[in-house]
Formats: C-alpha cells, sequence, structure tokens
C-alpha cells in the first residue's frame, strides 16, 4: 500500500527522487544541518546543453511507494545518501555494511548512492572512494555541496542511458509491459501475441519514455511522448495509465506554462527545445488551477 503525499505540485513530476538519511546513531541537530546543505542543491545545469536537472529530496520516503516508479518515475527513489558518525577504524566494517542494508531498501530503483562518514581519521578516511566520503568533523565539510553536485551528475548519466535506451524504437524486441503493483496477478495467461495487448505495452512504454525525458529536462520530447502513449492507451480503454499520461501532460504543460512554479517556488527554469512565451511570466500567479494541455 503507497503512502499519498499531498503536497506534491506540478513540478514534482520533473524532479528525481533522492532520500537522505542517516546510518547507526547520529545527533538530530548534525544530521539536518548536512541534510539542509544538501537539499540547497536542488538544480543543476547538465554540462554541453540548455538542460536543467531537478532534485527532489526527502529524509523519509515510504519504501512501498518505490513500487509505484514504473507507474510514475518521479515517485522512484533513484539516489540515496546516507549520513553516519564513525570515531574508530575498528567500527569501520560495521558502518559501511549497515550503508550496504540501506541501499537494500531502495536497491531495485537505486541509480547511485553516497556515504558521507564524519569523525574517522586516518588510513580508511584518506583511501580515495567515489562513493563515500569522509570529513572529520561537522564544521570542516566545505566540498559537501560540490560533491552533491557529482552525484546529480551521476544520476544523469543514468537517467539519459535508461531514457535513450527505452526511447529507440527496437523493431523486433518484445516491449515489456509495465504494471502497478496490484495488477501484476491479472495479466497471467494473456495473449501477449493480440494486437490489443501490444499496443497496451506500446502505450505505457510511451508513457514511461515521457516521464524520463521530463525528468531529464526535455519539455518538448516528454509531449510527444505523452500525446502518443494517451491515442494507443485511450484506444485499448486502458484507464489507470491513460489517466497518468494524462497527469504528465498536464504537469509538462504547466511546467511550460509557469515556469516560476505553482507551489510557490521561484526562478525561472529553462529547458532544452522550448521558447517561454514573453508574456509567461506576467501571467504567472502562485498556485494557478489553469492547465492547458497544448504549449503549441
Amino acid at each position: 500500500m503507497s503512502v499519498p503525499d499531498y503536497m506534491q505540485c506540478a513540478e514534482d513530476h520533473q524532479t528525481l527522487l533522492v532520500v537522505v538519511q542517516p546510518v547507526g546513531i547520529v545527533s538530530e541537530e548534525n544530521f539536518f544541518k548536512i541534510y539542509k546543505r544538501i537539499s540547497s542543491v536542488s538544480q543543476i545545469s547538465v554540462r554541453d546543453s540548455q538542460r536543467v536537472l531537478c532534485i527532489r529530496y526527502r529524509h523519509h520516503y515510504p519504501p512501498e511507494n518505490n513500487e509505484w516508479g514504473d507507474f510514475q518515475t518521479h515517485r522512484k527513489v533513484v539516489g540515496l545518501i546516507t549520513i553516519t558518525d564513525c570515531f574508530s577504524a575498528k567500527d569501520w566494517p560495521q558502518t559501511f555494511e549497515k550503508f550496504h542494508v540501506q541501499k537494500e531498501i531502495y536497491g531495485s530503483t537505486l541509480y547511485d548512492s553516497r556515504l558521507f562518514v564524519f569523525g574517522l581519521r586516518g588510513e580508511i578516511a584518506e583511501q580515495p572512494r567515489t562513493d563515500v566520503t569522509f570529513y572529520p568533523n561537522y564544521e570542516d565539510c566545505q566540498t559537501v555541496e560540490k560533491r552533491i553536485e557529482d552525484f546529480i551528475e551521476s544520476l544523469f548519466i543514468v537517467l539519459e542511458s535508461k531514457r535513450l535506451d527505452r526511447a529507440t524504437d527496437k523493431s523486433g524486441d518484445k516491449i515489456p509491459l509495465l504494471c502497478v503493483p496490484f495488477e501484476k496477478k491479472d495479466f497471467v495467461g494473456l495473449d501477449t501475441d493480440s494486437r490489443h495487448y501490444k499496443k497496451r505495452c506500446q502505450g505505457r512504454m510511451r508513457k514511461h519514455v515521457g516521464d524520463l525525458c521530463l525528468q531529464a529536462g526535455m519539455l518538448q520530447d516528454s509531449l510527444v511522448h505523452y500525446h502518443m502513449s494517451v491515442e494507443l492507451l485511450r484506444s485499448v480503454n486502458d484507464f489507470l495509465w491513460l489517466g497518468a499520461a494524462l497527469e504528465g501532460l498536464c504537469s509538462a504543460s504547466v511546467i511550460y506554462h509557469y515556469p516560476g512554479g505553482t507551489g510557490g517556488r521561484t526562478g525561472v527554469r529553462r529547458f532544452q527545445g522550448s521558447s517561454l512565451p514573453a508574456e509567461a511570466a506576467n501571467r504567472h500567479r502562485p498556485g494557478a488551477q489553469e492547465v492547458l494541455i497544448d504549449p503549441g
């Protein structure tokens, strides 16, 4: 059973979800001191492109919500950052093992993960690693933001590879049927060679690729895929996924027409392949209810 998030807004559909959690005993003050710095890196520009990658951080996220990641990719945990205290070399193996246990909770969907260790000095802390960063204390950690930027870039590399892989038309290959958790038992024994089944697979995959494009900062491409998925899913009466495709289409349209955000956020985001109307900023109002499907 998933737990609904009533605080979500249209812009959340374009974000990558990263969970930040403590490992072992970490004081609340120290944890949120680092969490605040981590969550300040919420947008980065992708190198050699005009795309912007947006990150949504959570310090608590129900693992069961992760099962809906194929249905809506912004509900999938793709990054994990853990924070821990470790003051002795003999405690390091146990600390690192706890990090791996934490990863297994979201392991099926994670693109990448990081462990920030505070307090450990000596030979272990001096060994270069990509997944672990050591700091002597919570004051002497000036590179936290830079480490997070590098981490987000690694998430983008995986995201882009998945987008390209699933957006490519592989003629002759069977497209897998994406499902929500409660559907899996309903499709056992279906004729996978029927035209109806193939259209359902195509429609759901198009919707999924639309989600990935939106997360990758490709707004116009996401609109194309959402429109195609709507037509396919409507033709086979796949109403649950049709609703999700329309939600994605509406969200992409809102992001286009209200670049300042609908959740009281500030700042204009520009995306590859999109030229924002000159009057867009003037007509924006926080919490706007208007939804325009076609940004053309």
